[in-house]
């Protein structure tokens, strides 16, 4: 190795035991040469040219545990170059935290925690990592270090996290129980209005176990059972069970994640609906906002002889901009648009139009979101028995308030409206729904 550039960075440095900025591309056999440096120097007792060299291996690879030991021994005696040190490990493992090398970015956050005044900051960080590889147990100890922190938006964020931590994990389950007022119990599968039902009080209840053996990345499994029961109209009463096996990826930039479904549903008590389903989604952030994208195909088979015209496949996508122009609030717009082709060639559809979104963090463990949107639905043929071909165009606003009382339970307030339009007019309809329903969810491991 050319001795000129290992004195060219020891001029260089403003700290020998300050923070070590790693190279854009980690190159650990580059770092090799430093390693012989580094170790003869030390053993020459040349502290500082062995300092210098210590940091340019990290620099090239950042997970080498002999460079980080012998760092830290180096820099122990000296309580201000201890505190360097520890600022030098936050700062490092923010970097690999972005650049999305957990391991070597928790081995720095916890040699930055030998540092009081970072506790905080570097307990946050630990449980988020903790929380992503399904450690939930652990990531809510160290969310309760960083909630307790001076920094306001440190702390709202912590404990935010700490209820997520508590109700996540490998295995968790939630149940909600829930009544809700319908205007119109008595719809299509494609939301067209029919004869027969009218409004009615629902109880709901909903049971889904989650499993995900290596946290948020990777393999995932879940089961879930629904029941929807009518105080009056009991044939419209709705019992069903579904399960999802699915892949998810989470990077520092791009998450992915990729399922496949199959639900069951009755209808009074019969046989109603059986379906497969495949879904994919991408999340990615792009400057100051977030690009979030889905597509789904479901094919779907109605056992009622009343609704068999509707068999066939549902294919649905929609693409939104998320930005948050503060912690608290965070809007959203996109567009939406779905394809029905169904047995009978009259039901088929396509439509489409946008949609906009908005979250308020109202204070930590309150908020309510909202969603409105708009769309153009142009049937694919004519339609004999009504005489026409059918344009529907629809309105849709639902707005949830959801406040965690505790740390499994939350209360969730929903309301939610549909107004359609027809060019056949009998067709055209609005439906009002609002509800109130408990949550308990938790983390089993």
């Amino acid at each position: 190795m050319n001795p000129g550039l290992l004195v060219a960075a020891l001029l260089a440095e403003p700290g020998l035991c300050g923070p070590v900025t790693p190279l854009a591309s980690p190159d650990p056999a580059a770092a090799a040469p430093y390693v012989e440096v580094a170790e003869a120097e030390q053993a020459a007792g040349d502290t500082e040219t062995a300092l210098v060299a210590w940091r340019e291996v990290l620099r090239r690879d950042p997970r080498n545990a002999r460079a980080r030991a012998a760092l830290k021994e180096l820099c122990q005696e000296d309580p201000d170059a201890q505190e360097e040190a520890a600022a030098a490990s936050l700062l490092s493992g923010l970097s690999l935290f972005e650049r999305g090398e957990d391991a070597a970015a928790e081995a720095a956050f916890r040699e930055a925690l030998s540092e009081p005044e970072l506790v905080d900051t570097a307990s946050f960080f630990l449980g988020v990592l903790a929380l992503r590889e399904g450690r939930a147990s652990e990531a809510g100890v160290f969310f309760d270090a960083a909630a307790v922190s001076p920094d306001e938006g440190l702390a709202r964020r912590a404990e935010e996290l700490r209820l997520q931590a508590a109700r996540e994990g490998r295995v968790a389950l939630s149940v909600r129980l829930g009544s809700e007022y319908d205007s119109n119990v008595d719809l299509a599968p494609d939301g067209t209005r029919r004869r027969g039902g009218s409004a009615d009080g629902v109880g709901t209840g909903l049971a889904e176990l989650r499993l995900r053996p290596w946290g948020q990345r990777g393999p995932y499994a879940r089961l879930s059972g629904n029941y929807r029961g009518h105080l009056r109209f009991q044939g419209f009463d709705m019992a069903g069970a579904g399960g999802a096996l699915g892949w998810a990826h989470v990077g520092p930039v791009l998450q992915l994640s990729a399922e496949y479904g199959l639900d069951a549903l009755s209808l009074g008590g019969a046989p109603y609906l059986r379906a497969h389903r495949l879904h994919g989604a991408a999340r990615a952030a792009v400057g100051p906002v977030v690009v979030v994208g889905s597509v789904a195909v479901r094919r779907e088979d109605f056992l009622d002889t009343a609704f068999s015209g509707y068999s066939g496949w549902r294919s649905t996508a929609r693409l939104d901009v998320e930005w948050n122009p503060s912690e608290s609030v965070s809007v959203s717009a996109g567009w939406s648009g779905g394809l029905l082709s169904t047995y009978d060639l009259a039901l088929g559809y396509l439509e489409h139009g946008p949609r906009a979104g908005l979250r308020l963090g109202l204070r930590p463990g309150l908020r309510m979101l909202g969603e409105v949107g708009l769309s153009r639905r142009g049937y694919q043929n004519f339609d004999n028995p009504l005489g026409a071909l059918r344009q529907d165009l629809s309105l849709d606003a639902d707005a949830v308030l959801e406040w965690d009382m505790a740390r499994n339970w939350s209360v969730q307030a929903s309301v939610g409206w549909r107004g359609a339009s027809s060019n056949v007019s009998e067709l055209s309809y609005g439906r009002f729904t609002g509800g109130l329903a408990l949550v308990w969810s938790r983390g089993l491991y």
